[in-house]
């Protein structure tokens, strides 16, 4: 028996044999050719016959999942038509004379590499979009199919050294008990779609898995855990195990539509963090109470532009009308030097998370923040919108973005334009400056929302995506909970609502102490809502104080 560890993406347990699944994109042969123009209009042929191809995928996935996920395969169209690809792609060729596959190749790699190394890690999971979409078309140019073999009588286990989006709709899911792969992340479209598609899935597994097709497997999708030939122990102990987990499942469906109230009647909000418009609809099939964080950025990043005051008004637009009983929250863009921004002047950093980034790139550009302010203030008329501002470290910023607002609201006026007088104004507590002054903070916004990821990293001085220190990073650790505490104590003491979001609002294990924070909000990725929902109704208050006390020892 072999037993492997790696990263659980999706939760479940999948019993069955293993398929190894071969990617033909990751042979791709570079071959020199004499004739650019011909070869050009074989790119764009092929370019036309992905796009059917991509839109025939589009409509495979509203088959099995919602059409908010099965978007990304339009989003994939919409790659192979951005300027950026299309020239750089035939600018390669006619330049290097070399064969398209190739071409198309470099390019998807070179446009994906912006995304791969953000900070943000749910933005940071959208280059295999871009890689997804070059893999497309490269293996119409090749002429080349799926190559896993599941067309067994019985469902299999796919293997693969990783898997994008469009390979995992291709393959059919009555053939399918779930995906073990090397690469990949949790943010990832593959690992979204593998969670709405409730099967099981486990990445970042170290070794060559070409090796172990044929091979009986288990999957726990929850541990990071897989198992090659297991003997009868562990046979026996996963059935028993996946048994209970269909059991939980059914369990936390009939959290749906209940409120978020412990047993002694202490009511939290439970809101979702989305990344585009493609998520409401995720978090709307989590019952999520609202929308906790919405990340502008995305609308920033990969173009050659910013985009003007009409698009973001669109979406601002749309959103807040989508949550106008509820309420969002929008974050103002969080850009930093390594999301290739080429339409702003950002220098090159050695450690662009703690360098200009978020506010600081707002208040240096000050036309770009107020085309931003201007959108939003023109859509606040659609529901209830709260502005939330990152990488604040001092009140000084917080003035300075209420005079940028204050100018916003004039012009608006002058102009004709409609907006509503009462958008509130909080800050992202992410940095311990920002957490030591939250007392300050909290008198001069609406409402503070503790950004955890960062503000861990930040007071533990390890970068949360170096694995060489992963053993180290501690989001329990006293001092972190100390910090949050302590904020928490500063915003009720000056009367305003705080929330937490970030990967600790989604920690069971500390639902208990936020609750005996009275934190007003937690706010998390849309599949871990119903758990804590049940976390929270299992919990009495009355019983929590102790969970403080210890933190003073």
């Amino acid at each position: 028996m072999l037993e492997l560890h790696g990263r659980g993406v999706s939760s479940g347990i999948a019993i069955g044999h293993l398929v190894y699944y071969s990617n033909a994109s990751d042979n791709v042969k570079k071959y020199y050719i004499d004739d650019t123009d011909a070869e050009i209009e074989r790119y764009r042929n092929g370019v036309e016959l992905a796009k059917e191809y991509l839109q025939s995928l589009y409509d495979e996935a509203c088959n099995h999942v919602s059409a908010s996920e099965s978007s990304i395969f339009q989003m994939h169209i919409l790659v192979l038509e951005d300027s950026k690809f299309v020239q750089g792609t035939e600018e390669y060729i006619r330049n290097q004379k070399v064969n398209a596959e190739y071409a198309v190749r470099h390019t998807a790699e070179k446009l994906a590499s912006v995304f791969k190394e953000l900070d943000d890690e749910y933005l940071k999971s959208r280059y295999t979009d871009i890689l997804d979409a070059g893999n497309t078309l490269i293996k119409i140019l090749q002429r080349k199919k799926n190559n896993a073999k599941t067309n067994s009588e019985s469902p299999v286990i796919i293997a693969a050294k990783e898997l994008m989006p469009s390979e995992t709709v291709s393959l059919k899911k009555n053939s399918l008990l779930g995906f073990i792969t090397n690469l990949g992340s949790q943010n990832s479209h593959t690992a979204i779609l593998a969670r709405t598609m409730g099967l099981p899935s486990v990445t970042q597994v170290k070794i060559d898995l070409s090796e172990y097709d044929g091979k009986t497997a288990i999957i726990d999708g929850q541990l990071g855990r897989v198992y090659i030939e297991p003997d009868k122990k562990i046979m026996a102990k996963y059935i028993a195990k996946k048994k209970r987990f269909v059991e939980e499942q059914n369990r936390l469906k009939r959290q749906i539509g209940k409120p978020s109230v412990t047993k002694n009647g202490q009511k939290i909000i439970l809101s979702a963090n989305i990344g585009t418009l493609d998520d409401i609809e995720t978090a709307e099939a989590n019952d999520a109470d609202g929308v906790g964080l919405f990340r502008s950025e995305y609308m920033f990043l990969n173009r050659k532009f910013s985009p003007g005051e009409e698009e973001q008004y669109e979406v601002y637009k749309r959103v807040i009308k989508k949550y106008k009983k509820s309420g969002i929250v929008i974050r103002t863009a969080d850009l930093s030097a390594d999301k290739g921004i080429d339409y702003l002047d950002m220098p090159n950093e050695t450690n662009p998370s703690l360098g200009f980034r978020g506010i600081r790139v707002c208040l240096e550009n000050r036309d770009f923040f107020k085309t931003q302010l201007r959108a939003l203030y023109r859509a606040s008329i659609y529901g209830k919108l709260k502005i939330l501002l990152t990488m604040v470290n001092n009140t000084n910023e917080i003035d300075y973005v209420k005079r940028v607002i204050e100018e916003v609201k004039i012009e608006l006026h002058s102009e004709g334009y409609s907006y509503n007088n009462n958008v509130k104004l909080g800050v992202m507590i992410e940095t311990p400056a920002a957490a030591i002054i939250s007392d300050e903070i909290c008198k001069e916004v609406d409402f503070i929302s503790i950004g955890t990821n960062n503000l861990t990293q930040f007071t533990l001085a390890l970068d949360r995506k170096n694995q060489k220190l992963e053993f180290l990073y501690e989001p329990h650790h006293k001092s972190v909970l100390r910090l949050i505490k302590y904020i928490s104590d500063n915003a009720h003491k000056n009367h305003i609502p705080v929330s937490v979001c970030g990967e600790l609002a989604s920690d069971k294990t500390l639902t208990p102490f936020f609750l005996a924070l009275k934190i007003d909000e937690l706010s998390m990725s849309p599949s871990k809502i119903l758990e804590v929902r049940a976390k929270v109704r299992e919990t009495d208050t009355n019983k929590t104080p102790e969970i403080l006390k210890k933190l003073d020892h």
